[in-house]
């Protein structure tokens, strides 16, 4: 990996493979004190992976161990001791660095929260201190050819930063995982910390590159070294692979096709992986990175193929049919135990919907003993298409879940929920009705006397999918036996589209009408107030929910909530929508996590659910 002199044939590595180079080292230097300067801490090549390597895996552990422990803590600490001042203080500012966000309306965009962005420039820091405050950057000159052996120092020290990366690349991409199993952090979220390791990854291996480009051309040895080192030509495909898989992963690329993204980034991955392996030829401990990496993969990819073949099993059939609102509708037989808000992975073992392809679908029900059906909603356009033209159709599939959802225990501890949903996100707000409906699993659907009450936020321009909406919660009550909503329970339905939009049809010639752009169901401007006494809103049959017209203005809404609970009243708050919908409820609540850090005795939580995790 670091080496400069010429090794091996053109084509083959010499030498016999070994899991760890050796580290002896005598020095061959003219003088004592060029001996000494060369084995300082920080230039000593020998020892570089020590230096450079594993302080990178100690940043990253660390991390994880810092948010395990404050996981462990909220799941087992006992209530007196969560609710002393100092804890409160505590989990407020928290909550405050996980909601604050920034927004750029233009460009129809918002940022990781404060905290994480916080986790970014320590991260940031890390690896210019690392890189660029050792000295030297090039060994001093000298009359014999690489007097000093060994690469350029800067080249040395962002070689091991870049593969102390690697095991966390693979760590936070995989669906079942082991951050996800000590944080309960869901993989989703852990996104956007896979791509901004991979570009740390990425960045710290073009800075291993180019000063060995700089030597070689200032030395007049590149074109020999290129035809003769066979660790340039391991190094530069693995550094087109990488690059694939940095830039093809940007959003605007992979959604042009994400079937193609999927495929080429598993192929990437894998000449990546060979070409790197061979690359670093066993260098000191270098290979131990991989046998890590390789490890936590394969655990991950087991245990998610167990839960496919043994929890859910090989032969599970689904039906098919469209909704009112242009979704996808499978219902699927099983006996798997979910929560609300959580999603499943579903293969279809069908050529005509690409069975080489996995599709996320929100489960829009909850698990019971009386009905053992998981209803879940989705959209894809070629499943789409079958659904429409043979509804009720029969399709095998293999399922995969469920993952991710919302924290049952916040849930039950929260008196007082308001859960807001804007447009594709009204599926997603089912479950909730029902977990406050029954409790998950009795036999007889008994109602509990809970005092928690719910507010429930429904904002869509498309007419069609608030008369879905409006139909699938009277089918609800109707199946509890109820004929109208419980008191604890209140819906408000906000319709911010136009006459014209609930003339438009559901289904064209070729493909159904995917759901509204839910970005756009929140641009007329309007405020509604909460008792639905508004001039716009309109009559409703007291049976299932309110409804009015405009745009909910969810800061002033979120705010009079706030003010009017009493001191030791919980507050959740659940939210599924567009970003800008995101942006206005994470900044309300983070705002109120101020008065707390303040000293009001409350206490408020929310969980965002995204649209798109990456």
């Amino acid at each position: 990996m670091d080496g400069m002199e010429m090794t091996g044939t053109p084509w083959l590595p010499a030498g016999p493979p070994m899991l760890h180079a050796y580290r002896e080292y005598e020095c061959s230097q003219n003088t004592t004190a060029e001996c000494d300067y060369y084995q300082e801490y920080w230039h000593f090549w020998y020892e570089s992976d020590h230096r450079f390597a594993l302080p990178t895996v100690a940043l990253f552990t660390t991390t994880i161990i810092l948010f395990a422990l404050a996981h462990f803590f909220q799941r087992l600490a006992p209530k007196s001791v969560q609710e002393t001042s100092i804890v409160r203080r505590k989990t407020a500012l928290y909550r405050f660095l996980s909601y604050r966000s920034f927004r750029l309306p233009a460009l129809n965009w918002n940022s990781a929260s404060l905290g994480v962005l916080l986790l970014g420039l320590v991260g940031t820091i890390f690896f210019l201190c690392m890189t660029l405050i050792p000295q030297p950057y090039y060994w001093p000159e000298s009359a014999t050819l690489n007097y000093w052996g060994g690469s350029p120092p800067i080249a040395t020290r962002s070689g091991w930063l870049s593969l102390g990366c690697m095991p966390f690349v693979f760590l936070t991409a995989g669906k079942s995982n082991f951050i996800t199993a000590v944080t309960g952090v869901s993989h989703e979220k852990l996104q956007v910390y896979h791509r901004w390791i991979s570009y740390a990854f990425f960045v710290t291996a073009l800075v291993h590159t180019f000063p060995f480009i700089v030597y070689n051309i200032k030395t007049g040895q590149m074109v020999m070294q290129w035809m003769t080192n066979f660790d340039y030509w391991t190094g530069v495909v693995a550094l087109i692979a990488q690059a694939y898989l940095t830039f093809a992963s940007m959003g605007p690329l992979r959604n042009m096709s994400y079937e193609w993204f999927k495929f080429s980034h598993f192929v990437a991955a894998l000449v990546f992986m060979i070409f790197l392996f061979v690359h670093c030829a066993s260098t000191l401990s270098s290979w131990d990175y991989f046998i890590v990496t390789g490890v936590f993969f394969t655990f991950s990819w087991l245990h998610r193929q167990l839960r496919v073949y043994f929890e859910h099993g090989l032969h599970r059939d689904a039906t098919i049919s469209l909704a009112a609102n242009g979704f996808v509708r499978v219902v699927i037989p099983t006996k798997a135990i979910w929560q609300v808000g959580q999603h499943f992975f579903v293969r279809f073992l069908s050529a005509d919907i690409h069975a080489l392809s996995i599709h996320p679908f929100t489960a829009c029900s909850l698990p019971s003993a009386t009905g053992p059906d998981s209803e879940l909603k989705g959209f894809t356009a070629r499943l789409a298409r079958q659904a429409a033209s043979a509804p009720g159709s029969k399709v095998r599939l293999l399922l995969d879940g469920p993952y991710g959802g919302v924290h049952m225990q916040k849930v039950q501890q929260c008196q007082r929920q308001i859960i807001i949903a804007g447009g594709s996100g009204s599926g997603w707000i089912l479950p909730f009705i029902l977990a406050s409906l029954y409790t998950s699993g009795s036999t007889d659907k008994k109602f509990e006397s809970r005092d928690n009450t719910l507010r429930i936020i429904v904002a869509t321009r498309d007419i069609v999918a608030r008369q879905w909406f409006d139909q699938t919660v009277r089918e609800l009550l109707s199946s509890m036996g109820l004929d109208k909503l419980p008191p604890n329970i209140e819906i408000e339905e906000f319709f911010t589209g136009s006459d014209t939009m609930s003339a438009m049809t559901r289904v064209s010639d070729e493909v159904p009408y995917a759901s509204e752009d839910p970005e756009k169901a929140f641009g007329t401007a309007h405020v509604s107030s909460r008792d639905g006494s508004d001039s716009d809103a309109e009559s409703t049959d007291g049976k299932s929910s309110k409804q009015l017209s405009g745009r909910p203005d969810l800061p002033t809404l979120l705010r009079e909530e706030f003010t009017s609970a009493t001191a030791p009243e919980r507050i959740g708050v659940f939210v599924c929508g567009p970003l800008s919908m995101q942006n206005d409820v994470s900044n309300t609540v983070a705002k109120a996590q101020v008065e707390i850090l303040k000293g009001r005795r409350k206490d408020i939580y929310l969980h965002m659910e995204h649209f798109s995790w990456a």
